[in-house]
Parts: C-alpha cells; sequence; structure tokens
C-alpha cells in the first residue's frame, strides 16, 4: 500500500498534553492526514466511504480484523478475479478459514491512495474472520447500501486513528506528534487513557466490568458487546437464565442470554447499565474438537485458557456513547464520552494523564 496527495500537516491546539508537551520540550502537534464523514443504521458499524476501481462502494470499520477484505459478492459486482491464497484467517469462533485474493487497481479512502493493492475474499461458501459479524458471501451483499468489506489494521496501523462515533467521523493523523498529545477536542468529562495491545490483529485494552479486571476487545464491526458463557459464570459471577440474564431469542450456535452489567469502566471514564449478550463458549460444541477423551481434553484446555485470559468484546451498541483516539505509535486508547453518556460519578472525576 503506498500512500500519495495526502493533506498537508495541519497543527491542531490540544487540550490534553503529556508533561513533556507541557514543559516545552516537545513542539510537535498533532498533523492530520484524512478526514472522511462515515454513515451508519440504526446505531449499527459504521460504513466509510471509498472507491475502488472508480466505484463509490463502503467498508465497515474493523478494528477487530487484521486485514482489509471484500465480501465475495462485492468482489463479484467488481468483476474482479480472484485467486487462491495461502491466508488463512479465524472466524469468530477461533475455526481458520480459507481465504481467496484480488489484486484491486486503484483504491482512495479520501485522500488516501493505493495501486495494485492485494486484498483477501472468503472462498466461495465460506466465511470471513476478523470480528466482521455476518460477513461473508450472501447474495444480499451485492446491494447497493451494503458494506462491499472490511476496512481493518492494516491501513489503521499506518496512522493514529481518531474515530468520534457521536458524529460518526474518522479523522487519520500522523504518528510524529508529542506523547499524550492528542486530546484536541474538548471531553465532556474523565478521560481514559489505556495500554493498546494488538492479539491476532485484534485492538485489545483492560477495561472493569463489574469490579473485574477483563481484557476487551474492541470491535467496531460487531453491533452488540458480548462475554463468553464461562467468562459471565466464572469470572463475573452472572447467573445465567436468571432474572438478570435471560435466555436471549434467536441465539448463536447455542443459547445464548441478555445481561446488563452495572458498569464498564475504562480508567477513571464510567458507563453504567451496560448491555452484554452472553454467548455460549468458543469450543462447547463437540464437533470443535471431536468427541471421545482427546476432544474433552481439547474442550477443557480452550475453556482453561479462556478463564485464564478473561475477554469481552465491545461492540457498537456501547461504543456508539464513546470518542476514540488510537494513538498506535503510543500503543495507547484514549476515550472520552460524547455529550450525556457518562455517570455522574466519572463526569466529576479529574482527567486521567497518560
Amino acid at each position: 500500500m503506498r500512500t500519495i496527495h495526502l493533506l498537508a500537516a495541519l497543527p491542531l491546539t490540544c487540550l490534553f498534553a503529556g508533561a513533556a508537551f507541557a514543559q516545552g520540550a516537545c513542539t510537535k502537534p498533532l498533523a492530520l492526514r484524512n478526514e472522511v464523514q462515515m454513515t451508519s443504521t440504526n446505531g449499527g458499524p459504521s460504513a466509510i466511504p471509498v472507491k475502488i476501481n472508480g466505484t463509490d462502494q463502503k467498508l465497515t470499520l474493523a478494528t477487530a480484523g487484521t486485514t482489509t477484505q471484500l465480501t465475495v459478492a462485492a468482489a463479484k459486482t467488481l468483476n474482479l478475479d480472484t485467486k487462491r491464497s495461502d491466508a488463512a484467517i479465524a472466524d469468530p469462533f477461533g475455526n481458520p478459514r480459507k481465504m481467496d485474493e484480488v489484486t484491486i487497481a486503484d483504491f482512495s479512502l479520501g485522500t488516501m491512495h493505493g495501486a495494485n493493492v492485494k486484498w483477501l475474499v472468503p472462498s466461495a461458501g465460506g466465511r470471513g474472520g476478523g470480528g466482521g459479524g455476518d460477513f461473508g458471501g450472501g447474495g444480499d451483499d451485492a446491494a447497493k447500501d451494503r458494506p462491499a468489506g472490511l476496512f481493518s489494521l492494516n491501513y489503521m496501523l499506518l496512522y493514529d486513528m481518531d474515530v468520534d462515533f457521536g458524529s460518526d467521523k474518522l479523522r487519520f493523523f500522523a504518528q510524529d506528534h508529542c506523547p499524550g498529545g492528542v486530546l484536541y477536542w474538548k471531553a465532556p468529562g474523565a478521560v481514559g487513557v489505556l495500554p493498546i495491545t494488538i492479539d491476532n490483529g485484534r485492538v485489545m485494552v483492560p477495561v472493569t466490568l463489574n469490579g473485574k479486571t477483563i481484557n476487551a476487545v474492541i470491535n467496531t464491526a460487531s453491533p452488540f458487546s458480548s462475554v463468553r458463557a464461562t467468562v459471565a459464570q466464572r469470572v463475573l459471577g452472572v447467573e445465567l437464565g436468571g432474572a438478570k440474564a435471560p435466555i436471549k431469542p434467536g441465539g448463536f450456535g447455542g443459547e445464548s442470554y441478555s445481561w446488563t452489567a452495572d458498569a464498564l469502566a475504562f480508567g477513571p471514564l464510567k458507563l453504567e447499565n451496560v448491555a452484554v449478550t452472553v454467548l455460549p463458549d468458543i469450543n462447547a460444541g463437540a464437533g470443535d474438537h471431536g468427541d471421545g477423551a482427546q476432544g474433552m481434553r481439547a474442550r477443557n484446555s480452550a475453556l482453561q485458557a479462556e478463564l485464564a485470559n478473561p475477554e469481552m468484546t465491545i461492540g457498537m451498541d456501547t461504543l456508539r456513547k464513546l470518542h476514540l483516539f488510537f494513538s498506535f505509535a503510543e500503543k495507547r486508547l484514549y476515550v472520552t464520552g460524547t455529550t450525556d453518556t457518562l455517570s455522574a460519578a466519572a463526569a466529576a472525576t479529574p482527567a486521567a494523564k497518560p
């Protein structure tokens, strides 16, 4: 991927900066490189307007996606020739899926341009990975109002990325700026500053869910926030099927539950009454590892791994309340709320400093 014709550096006055910046040791302000207006339907995942081979398309913003992908239907609509790729990407259940590959002659996102870029496409009849939800080969994907694929970390990591979900604005900044000098907007309350880990193509941060420290996958392609059943029961103490976590109609490969967490905290920033879907465990089905003693050992090992590193997925039902600045250069996520989304206690908390 190459980028050309980027915007000239645009200095922005930061309202929040690290000590080195405040003392004058660093004089490198934020430099805006790209800005686009995203769209969304019913508060779901945000779609980015792009051009692929001269045609207007949309890509779903996917912070839990390893690499940018097209749907099968979009590849067909664009008359792109596919060939087998050596890549295999895990689906939301951890199963490796074979992928095909296409070459796109011209791609642009705002001022970002690329020529002859190679993107993955799910193999015919399969499903793509990287947290794309129902991303895959259904014929409905050809509809004009449906995203043509996922915009993922292989492009995001080249910049620092700012996402204001209140206005659906997406901005890319140069990574060469003063440490901590990123909060150019006026935060409505507390500011969370969290360390970022990139794990298997997913952006992860530590959060506190109902008083328990847990790893959170920031998944902008998921409509809802979720935890697995084992984590809900053994780590968070949720009584599945009880009054506070009734069975959720529809299910996701097994029984799922609707649970409302009392509080989700990003450092000092706190959200209350957060909707969380409890999903079946990844390895709950016997078919995942086979029957018999060997399959049982594999499932037990997987469950122990979940308990050793408990995770939740933070989807758009929660992210819509937040403004996020992904400083990939600093390996930090800066989190503030949008108007009227923070609890009174969080609003009274002084802004955190990195």
